[in-house]
This record gives C-alpha cells, structure tokens and sequence, in this order.
C-alpha cells in the first residue's frame, strides 16, 4: 500500500472535515426522512393543524410571527386570542364556509402568567362562556396589567353580544374606573376575583341595563396592529406593512422572474444569522417579507459593514440589490422605514 504525502493527507482531512459539517448516518438520515414525510403530508391535507402546532411549540427556524403570515398567504383565516374561545396554546377550529381557521393561543399575549391562563380555562369549563368585563373579573383573579392586555389585543371582543358590545377603548375606560373607584380601594383586602363584592356601585345591574357607558370609538386598524404587534409580537389584523408608504418596490413574488435584474424591496425582518468568512470579517444572511412572500438577502462583508447595524434596529426596511440566480438578493443599500 503507497503512503500518502503531507499534501495528501491534508487535502483527505480537509474533505472529511468538510463533510462532517453536514453528513449523516443512515439511522439519523433515514429518522429526518420519515419525519420530513410525516410533516409534508400535515402541511398539504391539515394546514391548520401543522401551522397551530408549529407555533406552539414554537419550532422551525422563524419567528411564530412568520407562520402566522405563512397561514394568511395559504387563505387561512387567522383570529385574534379570546377568553371566551382560546386555549393556552394555538388551535385549529371551524372557519367560514367549511374551512378550517387558525386561533391564537393566550400563551401569546405578553406578561400573561400561566397561573391567570389556567385560571381562565378552568372557569369557563365550570360556568361557561364570559359574559361581560364584569363577569370575567368575578370569576378570574387577574393583574392589572393583564387585564389592560387582554383589553388591547382583542381578547375581549367576542365578550357580550352585538347589541351591548363595547369598543376596545370603552373597556378600558369601564376597567379604570373599576379599578379606581374608592369603594373598591376600601375593600382592598378582596382580591379581584373574589366574588361580587369586588365590582363597585358605579356599575350596578341598574346602571348596567341602562347602557351606562363612555362612548370611545374603536381603535384605528393602524392601531390594533401596533399594540398586535406589542403585546401578541403577531399581527393578526393586517401585516407590518401595510401602512408604510411604497413606491413603485417589486414585490417578493416577482423575485424569479428579475434573476439578474438591481431591485427595490420593502421588508421586515423575520430573522437573522451571522456568518464568519475566511479572512475574518463577517457578514450576515436576512430573512424578510412582505405581504406577498419570504425572501433572503445576503449582506457581504462591505455592505454588513454599512448597513448590518439597522437589522438591530429596526424591523421595516427598504432593501435594494440584485437578484441572484438561485433567488437570493445580494443586498447593496438598507434603509430604515420606521423604527
């Protein structure tokens, strides 16, 4: 048997090193294969049901945020979490016209404890759905500052029927003075929850069946998405974008058919992942979308130096480059939309 040179033998381990950043034994390549099958099939016939159970366990590479617009794209109607209908994590139920729609879990508002969410789903299963503010706070024990996120994120808005439905802004009008009313101050020894006692004489049943209320339109669409966005980091009303000016941008969708051409995009950003090069410098690799799709675009070492430092600081840009051939966008110039 020829012995190898030094040259040789450094040129094999570079090739098995190479290898060994992304080969497999048959046992593992054969598990990945099955469940990519397994996974393929949930997508194509249970669409619903794959993206409610991606993004409660909060797999994949992106952000829940990305599936949630993925399930839009797809014709899936997305809902906004409910006291009266959602469960801790993300669910499938019945949509419009046979169709299956997608509910946000209350494991998605921000500063929700879990305490207060087992709370919610063990008194509806004891007495039923929620019939008013008034109702939610006898049965719940709840904090202040989940009770005003609750409000702003919709979670109140199927609460009551049509005819005495409030506006999002009225319920926190009705909620501060709830919480604020003296009679309720000087009974601070019962907890919120804790019975009738709790709710103050400015909203008895007489004033209650008189239509006592401050009258406070609802919130803007602009609006809903901005405390969507704070509080759930999903927007279920609308996308990101869509109230950010454009003009004349290609659109995600065009992308195959510009391969080769300089382009403008507006985005926002899904995620992220730096990449070291050999000479020590690095670059970054940036996942966006916008209304109509996902796109990467890849920031070499130059271009990260001037602009990877927005990717921190802003979610909403306006990317331009050129398209390569396998899709991808060799990023030139970001700008800031709006912080």
């Amino acid at each position: 048997m020829m012995a190898l040179t030094e040259q040789q033998r450094e040129e094999t381990w570079m090739m098995v090193e190479k290898f060994a950043g992304f080969g497999f034994c048959k046992a593992h390549a054969a598990t990945y294969a099955d469940i990519s099958y397994r996974m393929a099939y949930l997508k194509t016939h249970h669409p619903a049901e794959f993206l409610a159970a991606m993004c409660s366990a909060g797999a994949g590479f992106y952000h829940v945020s990305a599936y949630v617009e993925e399930a839009k794209r797809w014709g899936i109607e997305v809902r906004l979490p409910s006291v009266n209908h959602s469960r801790m994590e993300y669910t499938a139920e019945a949509g419009e016209g046979g169709k299956r729609a997608l509910r946000v879990g209350l494991m998605q508002v921000k500063g929700l404890r879990m305490e207060t969410i087992m709370a919610i789903l063990r008194a509806r299963e004891e007495a039923g759905e929620f019939q008013s503010l008034e109702d939610f706070l006898r049965r719940v024990p709840v904090e202040c500052d989940e009770v005003q996120a609750l409000i702003k994120c919709g979670a109140f808005d199927d609460v009551s029927d049509e005819a005495h439905a409030m506006t999002r802004p009225e319920l926190l009008w009705r909620w501060s003075v709830l919480h604020a009313d003296k009679s309720a101050q000087a009974r601070g020894s019962v907890p919120m929850g804790a019975g009738q006692a709790f709710l103050p004489v400015v909203f008895s049943a007489e004033d209650k069946d008189g239509q006592t209320r401050m009258s406070v339109p609802q919130y803007t669409l602009e609006q809903k998405l901005r405390y969507e966005r704070e509080i759930l980091e999903v927007c279920v009303s609308g996308h990101p974008l869509d109230f950010l000016p454009r003009n004349g941008e290609a659109w995600s969708d065009e992308l195959p058919r510009l391969r080769g051409k300089r382009v403008t995009l507006c985005g926002w950003v899904v995620t992220y992942r730096h990449v070291g090069t050999k000479n020590y410098r690095n670059m970054m690799f940036v996942t966006l979308e916008d209304q109509r799709g996902v796109y990467e675009v890849v920031l070499f070492p130059d271009a990260y130096d001037r602009y990877g430092g927005l990717v921190f600081e802003t979610r909403t840009m306006r990317v331009t480059g050129r398209v390569e051939r396998d899709g991808q966008i060799k990023g030139e110039k970001l700008e800031a939309l709006k912080k």
